[in-house]
Parts: C-alpha cells; sequence; structure tokens
C-alpha cells in the first residue's frame, strides 16, 4: 500500500515545505566540504625516523640519523620517557616487544609515534594536552587487568586535552574499564579541535571506546571497530562512541563526523550516544546487537537549557537489533531537552534518512519505535527502510515542522500495544506534520493520532 499525502495541521504554513528541503540540501554541502577539507592522509609510515625504540632482554633507544644510544636498560617507562623528551619534533618508531607503563607520558607537539608489532600495557599511556600535530598510530594497547571493572572512574588509555590537528590512527584498544581514547575539557578555556580518529579497534571493554567531551570541534570518527561492549554486564550503561553531556557553562560541541565505523554486542546501552552537540552528523555506521543502537538527545549536567541544540543528520546508518534480547530499545532516538518543571527545548533542524533498521524489539512502549523523534522542531525524514520492529515504524512526540515521506514501513510486530506505521502524539498549539508517499503493508490505522489539538486533514 503506497498512501497518499497526509496532513495534520494546526495551522497551515506552506513556506515549511520549501525551506525543510533547502536546510536539508544545506547541512549535506557543509557536510561533506567540511568533512573532505580536514580529513588528512597519514597512513604511510614516514621514510625518516628520527629515533627508534627496540626491546629485547634489555631496553635501547637509539637516535636514528647518528646511531648513537640514547639509553638502554629494562625500565620501559623511562625508555619511552627518553626517547620522547629526546627531540624537539620528529618520528619515534616503536619496533616489536611489550612495553609496560605505570603514568601517562606527555606527547609534545609536532611527534609522532608510531608502533610496529609494538603493546603498550597501562591504565593511562598516552597524555597529549597543550599540543599540535601529533600522532599515535600502529599500537597495541591494553588495560593490564583481566578484568576491566576493577579499574573504571575517568582513566583513559590516550587522553587529549585542550590540542588541536591530533591524529588517532590504526591502533587497538582492549580490555579497559573507562575510557579507550578521551578528548577531555578540564576549563571553559580548553578545546579540541581537528581531531582524527580513524581506522582504530576497540574491543572487548568495560565503559567507553571514545568519549569526545565538551567544546570539541571538527572531529573526525571513521572507519574504526567497536566489539564487545560491556559484554559481561558489569556497568549499567556503556558505550561505542558518546559525547558528553552540555552545560551552561560550557559550550557545546559542534561538527562532529561519526562515519562508516562498525559497533557490535553492547547488550546494556548505547552504540552511539549525543548528550548534545550541534552539527552532528552520524553517517554509513553499522551497528548491531546494541540495547540502544543510534541517541541523540539534549540532556545538561546542570539541568539548565540556554539554547536549543541544532542540526543533526543521521543517514545511510545500518541498524539491526536483537528481537531475543531481554531488553531492546528503539533504533534510532533524536530527543530534545527537558527542564524542571516539565519545560521542554527542541531539538531543531533533524534529518533522518535513507537508514536500515531492523529487528528492534522495543521495550519502552511509551516511546518504542524503528525511529523516535521527541520534542523536536524542523525534521525531514526520509527514504528509511524500516522492518521487524517492536510497536512502532517512526513515532513523532512532541514534534512540529516535520516532513514523513517515501519510507519503507513493514512487518511491524505487536508487543503489548496495537502496532502503527507511524505514530503521532503530544502535538499542541500550531503545528505542521507532512506525512505522505510512504510504501507501507498496514491497510488501516497506518497512522496513530493521539493529540490534544484539533487538526485537519488535507
Amino acid at each position: 500500500m503506497r498512501n497518499q499525502e497526509t496532513v495534520f495541521s494546526g495551522k497551515i504554513r506552506s513556506s515549511k515545505k520549501i525551506l525543510l528541503p533547502i536546510l536539508a540540501l544545506a547541512i549535506l554541502i557543509t557536510l561533506y566540504l567540511t568533512y573532505g577539507y580536514f580529513i588528512a592522509d597519514r597512513d604511510e609510515i614516514p621514510k625518516e625516523i628520527d629515533i627508534v625504540v627496540t626491546k629485547n632482554q634489555t631496553i635501547s633507544v637509539i637516535q636514528n640519523s647518528t646511531g648513537k644510544e640514547l639509553y638502554s636498560g629494562t625500565n620501559d617507562e623511562e625508555a619511552i620517557r627518553v626517547a620522547v623528551n629526546s627531540i624537539d619534533k620528529g618520528v619515534i618508531l616503536f619496533d616489536q616487544g611489550t612495553y609496560n607503563v605505570a603514568s601517562a607520558i606527555k606527547l609534545k607537539s609536532d611527534i609522532t609515534v608510531i608502533g610496529k608489532d609494538c603493546s603498550i600495557i597501562g591504565y593511562r599511556i598516552f597524555s597529549i594536552s597543550d599540543a599540535s600535530n601529533v600522532t599515535v598510530k600502529g599500537f597495541d594497547f591494553s588495560d593490564p587487568d583481566e578484568s576491566y571493572a576493577r579499574h573504571s572512574g575517568t582513566k583513559s588509555i590516550v587522553e587529549i586535552t585542550n590540542s588541536n590537528d591530533c591524529y588517532i590512527l590504526d591502533n587497538t584498544f582492549r580490555n579497559f574499564g573507562a575510557y579507550g581514547l578521551y578528548l577531555s575539557t578540564l576549563s571553559p578555556a580548553h578545546q579540541n579541535t581537528r581531531i582524527t580518529i580513524k581506522g582504530n579497534q576497540f574491543l572487548d571493554y568495560g565503559y567507553c571506546g571514545i568519549m569526545i567531551g565538551k567544546q570539541a570541534s571538527h572531529i573526525f570518527v571513521e572507519d574504526n571497530l567497536f566489539r564487545d561492549i560491556n559484554a559481561k554486564k558489569i556497568k549499567p550503561n556503556a558505550y561505542g562512541v558518546a559525547l558528553a553531556k552540555g552545560s551552561s557553562t560550557y559550550r557545546y560541541s559542534e561538527y562532529i563526523y561519526i562515519r562508516n565505523n562498525t559497533i557490535e554486542n553492547n547488550p546494556m546501552w548505547e552504540g552511539i550516544d549525543s548528550h548534545g552537540a550541534n552539527h552532528v552528523y552520524i553517517l554509513d555506521n553499522t551497528i548491531k546487537d546494541c540495547r540502544i543502537p543510534i541517541s541523540v538527545a539534549q540532556i545538561n549536567s546542570d539541568n539548565i537549557y540556554p539554547e536549543p541544540v541544532h542540526n543533526v543528520t543521521i543517514k545511510g546508518n545500518y541498524v539491526k537489533g536483537n528481537m531475543s534480547a531481554a531488553k531492546q530499545d528503539s533504533g534510532i532516538y533524536v530527543i530534545g531537552g527537558r527542564g524542571p518543571g516539565g519545560s521542554v527545548q527542541p531539538y531543531r533542524d533533524v534529518v533522518v534518512s535513507d537508514n536500515t533498521v531492523v529487528d528492534v524489539n522495543n521495550w519502552l512502549h511509551s516511546n518504542d519505535g524503528g525511529i523516535v523523534l521527541m520534542h523536536v522542531d524542523g525534521a525531514l525524514v526520509y527514504n528509511n527502510k524500516i522492518s521487524n520492529v517492536g510497536g512502532t515504524g517512526i513515532n513523532l512526540a512532541g514534534t512540529n515542522n516535520v516532513q514523513v515521506y517515501d519510507n519503507d514501513i513493514k512487518d511491524i510486530v505487536k508487543i503489548s500495544k496495537p502496532i502503527y506505521s507511524v505514530s503521532v502524539s503530544n502535538v499542541k498549539n500550531s503545528y505542521i506534520i507532512d506525512i505522505r508517499d510512504n510504501n507501507i503493508d498496514l491497510k488501516d490505522s497506518y497512522i496513530y493520532y493521539d493529540a490534544d489539538y484539533s487538526f485537519s486533514r488535507q
């Protein structure tokens, strides 16, 4: 069944039908131009190596150009510090071996560290602070404990603070309790900008693979693998990629690109999570067997919302849930801020398109759906494929100026309530919700409407 145009409105404002597609086009142009400008190709190992670190029975640090030995001994951490502090800029190559680090080693500006069949074990390994042009590539990082639950808190294997133009490439992070990579912000004067995190693996860990803190900008998270996240179910929540909560003191992060990553097996919480950022682009990711695959919401730590977050594009993602899981939430969420006393700060300017959402068994029946928009003002939801999801295909709650079109919705599964392809609820005051040209397999009651304002249907 292909339904014709259905418009629910308290007040028709036809200009929105023109402005929203223009908005979507502007977002996509900005996305691709910005993304192409900042990504740099650093996949090749530099031909000129300044320092070589080797380990057999002892550890040696050699100045490559002269052959001078800068360190020889058995203290791994001391050797690495000597290597890092021996040059003002350049490339340090860690040759084959396993190194142990007890406290974080600070990397200076203009330094590249490369691991060649090299493992480093420690709770905190590299720190990049107040620096620029730093590359960390090719290492196997691991927490020293067998059980990642014993070391949580804010420990991070690699931490970046108030830095720019940094590259974390082709590393493996495994068996850690808190963060694999943390972009931290220690004061309102700090920011991280132009950070590329590409080609890494985050395996069998307890809490968060990549945590992007407040006031970050132009962050590129691309082609990474996240697998077995809190699989032991020790912590109440866990993440593949997360953007930290905002506040009224710190600026929201912006221009965050999360693209072409694979996230698998997170039974307790979210694959991709944003607690508050502007210009977020979640593109072409594969997310399987995560309790909450994608969640974008405005959640401030101080419960104060001075401004709405805006501009998120969720496009081209493949989301596959687990229908047999005890707790499997909705596939894609976008949720505005909710302040004290029931006040609402809507998320503005949202595009959700070209996603595939399958096998999502929604257990939160009050706001279930393959795709859920709550407290959103200005959205395009189009060309998504939704099948075998529990309850509702697309759920619109408290939304305004929304267009839902050219979606394919079929095989909705009944859990506790009647099934619908599209649900519209909590509509107040003046609004436009345009539902048209969707391909659905329900002949009757394909739209559920529960609002406290009269509407006209055209």
